[in-house]
């Protein structure tokens, strides 16, 4: 079966890179249902307490739409946006209408339900590098860590856990010169999107074997974590943007414990 016959549908939630994910599958896939579910305002209580933080979101949304918003499709259909992602009802009008591959981002963690109803059929773009960076913001703590060789994003298959599926892909961003973290993970973020229907498509075509996570030890970082501290930490470490010895420093250190 054509790739663009695959019956798909995409659950996430509704900023801008969102909306680009439902534009890349759409035109890849049969996208038949795309179902959001906006997410609270997490860090209203730093944004309150910190001109620094309000800064860093209001930079965050500038960033995000110099990078996708000149690339959305514009006669894409828009996806509704529901309560609940989890709802019995949801999982049974998406069985109804035939779809036989769900595309995962940015939503909370899905149910039995879903994964009963999908088992390996559930692909999830996770912003972090899995195992070594799992939870929540896991594109920001390799910042606060100084651990740059650590950011990254994954692919994998859906499970009960966090993060913790079968891994499909991990993709590493392109480091380029003068690079902010704004700049690194906006442009990481569109790099994954857009390979991910090739990705899913040699997944279902069985050209790649799901690698199961690691135990690592590693932490799960929480939204609680967050603070005006590891924000200024995180700015400090990337500076002003990357240098030509900074990037060739960083491609030394992938060979050590993100290498895998």
């Amino acid at each position: 079966m054509s790739m663009k016959n695959m019956r798909v549908a995409v659950l996430s939630s509704t900023a801008l890179r969102h909306r680009y994910f439902h534009s890349v599958i759409a035109e890849n896939f049969d996208l038949r249902l795309a179902l959001v579910q906006a997410k609270g305002n997490y860090y209203q209580k730093q944004r309150e307490e910190s001109e620094l933080v309000r800064q860093h979101f209001s930079d965050i949304s500038a960033a995000e739409s110099v990078e996708f918003m000149s690339r959305l499709n514009s006669s894409l259909v828009p996806p509704r946006e529901v309560t609940d992602i989890n709802a019995s009802a949801l999982v049974a009008e998406i069985l109804e209408e035939g779809v036989e591959i769900i595309f995962l981002f940015g939503t909370v963690l899905l149910k039995e339900g879903w994964l009963n109803a999908f088992s390996n059929r559930i692909i999830n773009l996770h912003l972090g590098l899995s195992p070594f960076y799992r939870g929540s913001a896991t594109l920001f703590w390799p910042f606060v860590q100084d651990e740059l060789e650590c950011v990254g994003t994954t692919v994998h298959l859906a499970v009960a856990e966090v993060d913790a599926g079968p891994i499909l892909k991990r993709i590493k961003p392109d480091f380029q010169v003068g690079d902010t973290y704004y700049t690194i993970t906006n442009r990481l973020i569109r790099q994954s999107i857009d390979t991910l229907p090739d990705i899913a498509s040699r997944y279902l075509a069985g050209e790649l074997v799901p690698m199961p996570q690691a135990a690592t030890g590693e932490r799960a970082w929480r939204k609680a974590d967050f603070s005006e501290e590891s924000l200024r930490r995180a700015l400090d470490n990337i500076g002003s943007g990357l240098t030509e010895e900074r990037i060739a420093c960083i491609k030394r250190s992938r060979k050590c414990r993100c290498s895998q």
